[in-house]
């Protein structure tokens, strides 16, 4: 659970302009603390972890973009601190990680899925009623309202919320036209003994590196060490992918050597061209965030609670997003398959000597 964006927050005012750039900082560097609220709240069972996160660099020339951003991320008062090699090295158990970092001491880590199960359950203890397994067949305007087709039966609502964000169909194409879909893949050990689990990531920050093809990896509530990075695990690109893993895992950690990968899973982000997320407003009365590119849980959190207040009254003075008309991403499927393609071909050659 990571506060803003992957981009630095600079980098977000020359996109979005002083004003708006400002109010977007302001709203997704204060988004840890929101998610780690509503779990304390609601009592929600994730495996919440508010132990930090550390942006830690895989090579010496990394560490002059990391002090740029500790020192952008320190303007709008995060709790962030530069770490030196040493500490780097001794808080991710990893000698290749000997350089440096910043450890966001207001971040930390949890398991999206009972997180968002979590959530559902509160909404619905709350009184919201929740459809599953009802896919949406159609989205008409009816007058001031809106009538949503499924097959299971029909909701007419005055405003909506396409929450799709990468899984978006045909239905939702608008949507869909908005991001360019890009895999993501983990892998997790079993549980590891308690000897090696205790020299792998000691005080279980969550750790994400500086490398163009990014790596994270951290230490769940079992023992596990998972691991993530881009790409599908599809065909044959799933023994690519794991095997590559694993000789990187090695050369991190050594001392997992040897263990077998126990489980694996991919699933898709959306990705936009800046590299920040964005709000359309696609007709009266219907909106859609998307292109939350690899952070939905800290912004979807936020996010999802001042699209809650525009449902429920109607208002967008206070909305810290820019709120866009029709976007649409250029060149889709061919930018797509370049990551997919481009990342298989780097994983397929690197950390074999």
């Amino acid at each position: 659970v990571n506060a803003g964006v992957w981009k630095t927050p600079d980098y977000v005012v020359e996109q979005l302009g002083k004003e708006a750039g400002e109010k977007f900082n302001k709203a997704l560097y204060d988004s840890p603390g929101q998610v780690f609220d509503l779990i304390e709240r609601y009592k929600i069972d994730c495996q919440a972890k508010r132990c930090g996160t550390i942006n830690i660099a895989h090579k010496a020339s990394s560490l002059d973009y990391l002090r740029d951003r500790h020192a952008q991320m320190q303007k709008l008062g995060a709790s962030v601190r530069l770490l030196n090699g040493e500490e780097a090295s001794v808080l991710s158990g990893s000698a290749y990680y000997r350089y440096g970092g910043i450890l966001d001491q207001n971040a930390g880590t949890l398991q999206p899925l009972s997180y968002a199960r979590g959530l559902a359950k509160s909404a619905r203890e709350l009184g919201v009623r929740i459809f599953e397994e009802s896919p949406l067949i159609s989205l008409q305007r009816q007058c001031d309202d809106w009538l949503a087709r499924t097959d299971c039966g029909e909701v007419t609502a005055g405003k909506v919320v396409l929450a799709t964000n990468a899984y978006a169909d045909k239905n939702t194409q608008q949507v869909r036209n908005s991001t360019l879909p890009v895999f993501i893949f983990q892998c997790a050990t079993k549980p590891l003994s308690s000897r090696v689990a205790e020299t792998v990531i000691p005080e279980r920050h969550g750790i994400w590196d500086t490398q163009t093809l990014l790596t994270s990896s951290r230490i769940d509530e079992s023992g596990r060490l998972v691991m993530s990075s881009a790409g599908s695990l599809h065909g044959m690109a799933k023994t690519i992918r794991q095997d590559w893993m694993r000789r990187l895992r090695d050369r991190l950690y050594p001392q997992t050597r040897g263990e077998p990968w126990a489980c694996h899973w991919t699933g898709q982000v959306g990705v936009t061209s800046t590299k920040i997320l964005r709000v359309q407003q696609l007709a009266p009365g219907l909106l859609a965030p998307a292109g939350f590119n690899g952070r939905g849980i800290g912004p979807g959190t936020v996010i999802g609670k001042y699209l809650a207040e525009i449902l429920v009254n109607g208002e967008h003075d206070n909305f810290p997003f820019p709120i866009e008309t029709i976007y649409r991403e250029e060149w889709r499927k061919l930018r797509s398959a370049y990551y997919e393609y481009g990342t298989l071909g780097l994983q397929a050659i690197k950390d074999r000597f």
